[in-house]
């Protein structure tokens, strides 16, 4: 590079300068013919101390390249994203071309291969230049120049911006220095190792760094198949990028007489023909020369679908830690510095063709284009056992840079703030299987009988005892404001009622509940801590993520253990080496046994629930979530191999999707489908039979005793007993017909028991008269209970028994029971004749009576 002229009126410091430059230039040219004796002899003698403070030690570095990340399509890894801090691919000496080298030599340094680092005509012209003697001229060498750029560079690197921009101001000392390094570079390395290192280090505009990359972005082409005119011209930008690169028409003119000056030099020094010559200079700088491509850095320029994905890769190489140190440094300085060389390959665990359905089930069912709300909707989805991260989609398009358009967000709706900026969103009902999940933990039974009736619970009535917590009044209501009586903890996820879920809450303590959300995977997405309160358990709390409520239902899928979610299998560095990547992380975070009843409680959800239940035979848990006002909706599952969570909702607003209800049941249903497809089989635990029945006990059969008998009975062992008006029954007036629930009921002593004493009118004779047949071939009465009373018809009929001889009495028992058999008389498994009576309790409504069953 040319050095500037000093003014007229320093001309005798600069004389006094150029002395002092001189001497020690003298001595270092010398090292480069002779260099232990010029050296020794000449600090010696000239009494130069500055001479001893010099560098003598210098290295080619390596430079800073492209980070390259790889999806999984059919198993196989194909690149979906490059991100640098330097746009450059390091060229080994076999793939530059002879053109290129030569045109590098004839421009910038035509006794290169002669020198020893630091050429002797050059700095003398250089001194003279200095003091106003000749012309403009530099004293630099290709080796000079390699060791600037290379001080330069990595003073960037490590952030020390005053001896970054020293490199570029002229001073002796600084030449001096450069000279004695070059000359140490030139003693290590070969001429050839020197210039490829300069042509992979050398600025070609822009970003855009080393030959490989100034031939792909400037012509579209590798570096190999660069003609002489191109290769000139790139060469031709090194002096002064800022004012010659080709990515600007402006600086065509200034890249073509530098360029056709390099040519010439080219063919009078014999490197090219003069036929070569001429066909070269005979090609203008214009815009059919160039080719220019864009820039491909970032996940903006990423493959289309996983463009959030691999921002959240990026966000994980930046601050994720492995035992206590960060994935590619032992500090935050130390990661970024290795991110900025770069020349990793990320290997993740993205499946592109799985990715690539789920992309299409939401740009069909919630578009990017919607205007009367903002719409948004994300699905993620995980490898059960391991926490792999298959599935990462939502209905924007990436965009993270200023003025994005609606269709566009930086913000990734399926991470949490750390990782992709989202505050997350109401979980609604969906956060119920962790009440589920406390209730099985603390013993409860899922098939014992609760109040599910609505009720205003007064101040206090909630416990947490990690915060204090003295509840608010509060007055739970169910969607459309349905009334339920007594009913299961299955039938309340079932039918997702509110009420049952604050009567199984008030029984436990709420930090309790929000502990083991916590354990299973799904934590506020702010990072914040738990807002903890009674209506939090109905999903009105802190906001979560679709990540974590994956992650929930991934632990119950995996037998309780929670897997960390991961996105990179592995980072190979660019010389072969392994980097270990944030790892499998698995932990116990429910019992198996809880896992299991879990498990079989939410697989009856799905089954109850089609619409959410993709075809095929393979088993599904899952559970639906909706906010107050339907603003934001949910569907949550899994298989036993691949986890789903979907969200459609507003990302700011109330707007109501009461309308688009069910969007988020068709993508569920999609997305499983296609996940099922690719990661089939598997099977779910069998439920534990002690979990399942906790601290239930079956109800002892109190039928044909008297009623005060059976009362004293069930009294005596901790129950609540409430007796109905006489039905017509086979027992004797006065004595017991049967009971609610019915005999063999899994029951706790907090569940009410409704005695049906019988009034006679259906009795024969006494009790030896009517006593069961003891034919071992007799017909035994089918089991109708939890039966809708069409099918428990249809049951008795193939049994062999009338069902015109069924008898029923109708009890309120709230609408998710309404023409359900509750109880029977005679019990199942009983004999009974073809012609028979039976007695059945069915579900009605307030108003009493058929409700139209």
């Amino acid at each position: 590079m040319a050095a500037s002229r000093h003014k007229p009126g320093s001309l005798l410091a600069s004389l006094l300068g150029l002395i002092g430059f001189s001497a020690i230039a003298g001595i270092l040219v010398s090292a480069t013919l002779t260099p232990a004796l010029a050296v020794a002899s000449s600090t010696a003698n000239s009494g130069l101390d500055i001479f001893e403070s010099l560098p003598s030690y210098a290295q080619i570095n390596q430079q800073a390249e492209r980070n390259r990340i790889y999806g999984l399509r059919d198993g196989q890894p194909v690149e979906i994203a490059q991100f640098y801090a330097q746009d450059r691919q390091v060229l080994r000496w076999q793939q530059v071309p002879r053109n290129t080298v030569e045109a590098l030599v004839a421009g910038e340094d035509r006794r290169f291969y002669s020198h020893g680092g630091v050429d002797a005509p050059s700095v003398i012209r250089a001194g003279l230049s200095q003091v106003g003697f000749g012309g403009e001229s530099g004293a630099s060498t290709l080796t000079m120049q390699l060791v600037r750029q290379q001080i330069a560079m990595d003073a960037f690197i490590r952030g020390d911006q005053e001896t970054y921009e020293q490199q570029y101001q002229e001073s002796y000392q600084r030449k001096l220095a450069e000279m004695r390094l070059a000359i140490g570079l030139e003693q290590r390395y070969t001429k050839n190792e020197v210039v490829l290192a300069y042509l992979n280090i050398a600025n070609f505009g822009g970003n855009v760094y080393g030959i490989q990359a100034g031939a792909q972005r400037i012509f579209n082409k590798p570096a190999s198949e660069l003609t002489i005119a191109e290769s000139a011209a790139l060469i031709a930008t090194v002096q002064n990028p800022s004012i010659r690169n080709l990515f600007n028409a402006e600086n065509w003119e200034r890249n073509q007489e530098r360029r056709d000056f390099i040519i010439n030099r080219m063919a009078a020094d014999g490197y090219i023909t003069a036929e070569q010559r001429d066909e070269a200079l005979a090609t203008p700088v214009d815009e059919e020369f160039v080719d220019i491509q864009p820039a491909n850095n970032g996940c903006i320029a990423g493959y289309d679908s996983a463009r959030f994905f691999c921002d959240y890769v990026q966000r994980v190489l930046a601050q994720d830690q492995v035992d206590g140190h960060y994935i590619l440094g032992a500090s935050e300085e130390d990661n970024a510095a290795a991110l900025f060389q770069g020349g990793y390959r990320i290997y993740t665990s993205i499946d592109l063709g799985l990715n690539d359905s789920v992309q299409a089930l939401l740009d069909q069912n919630v578009p990017n284009t919607e205007t009367r709300w903002q719409s948004g909707g994300a699905v993620t989805q995980l490898e059960v056992g391991t926490g792999r991260i298959l599935t990462m989609a939502q209905n924007k398009d990436y965009f993270n840079g200023d003025g994005a358009p609606p269709t566009a967000s930086a913000v990734n709706f399926n991470a949490d703030y750390a990782h992709g900026r989202s505050g997350g969103f109401q979980p609604g009902s969906g956060f119920k299987i962790f009440t589920l999940a406390q209730w099985i933990i603390d013993g409860h039974s899922v098939d014992e009988q609760i109040d599910a009736t609505r009720e205003e619970w007064p101040l206090g009535a909630f416990r947490a005892e990690c915060t204090g917590l003295v509840s608010e009044p509060w007055d739970p209501q169910n969607n459309e404001g349905q009334e339920y009586a007594r009913m299961t903890p299955t039938e309340i996820m079932v039918n997702s009622v509110n009420t049952g879920i604050a009567r199984m809450a008030s029984q436990m303590d709420l930090c309790d509940i929000h502990q083991t959300a916590a354990n299973m995977g799904v934590v506020p997405a702010d990072g914040s801590d738990w807002q903890i309160f009674a209506p939090a358990v109905i999903g009105s709390g802190s906001n979560v993520t679709p990540m974590g409520m994956a992650s929930a239902f991934a632990t119950i899928a995996n037998g309780g253990v929670y897997c960390r979610p991961i996105a990179i299998d592995r980072i190979v560095a660019r010389d072969g080496s392994e980097v270990q990547p944030p790892g499998q992380d698995c932990q116990q975070a429910i019992t198996p046994e809880v896992a299991s009843v879990l498990q079989a409680t939410l697989e009856t959800v799905t089954e109850r629930n089609p619409i959410n239940n993709p075809p095929g035979t393979t088993p599904v848990i899952s559970k639906t979530g909706t906010t107050n006002g339907v603003v934001q909706t949910w569907v949550n599952g899994a298989s036993p191999e691949i986890a789903t969570s979907v969200w459609v909702g507003n990302i700011v607003g109330n707007y109501s999707l009461e309308e688009r209800w069910n969007v988020r049941s068709t993508i569920f249903r999609g997305a499983m489908a296609e996940g099922i497809a690719r990661y089939p089989g598997g099977e779910f635990l069998s439920p534990d039979a002690d979990t399942l029945r906790g601290n239930a006990s079956q109800l002892p059969d109190v039928s044909g005793q008297s009623v005060e008998a059976a009362t004293a009975a069930l009294e005596g062992a901790g129950y609540t007993v409430q007796v109905s008006d006489p039905i017509d029954g086979l027992q004797a007036e006065g004595l017991v017909e049967y009971t609610a629930p019915g005999a063999g009921s899994l029951v706790t002593t907090s569940t009410p028991i409704i005695l049906y004493p019988s009034n006679g009118g259906l009795a024969e004779g006494d009790a030896e008269e009517t006593a069961p047949p003891a034919d071992p071939a007799a017909q035994m009465w089918p089991d109708l209970v939890a039966s809708s009373l069409a099918d428990a018809r249809t049951t008795l009929s193939g049994a062999g028994f009338d069902p015109a001889l069924l008898q029923i009495t109708w009890q309120d028992h709230g609408e998710a029971n309404l023409c359900t058999v509750l109880a029977q008389n005679p019990l199942p498994d009983t004999p009974g004749e073809p012609d028979d009576p039976i007695s059945v309790v069915v579900g009605t409504n307030a108003s009493g009576g058929d409700p139209g069953c």
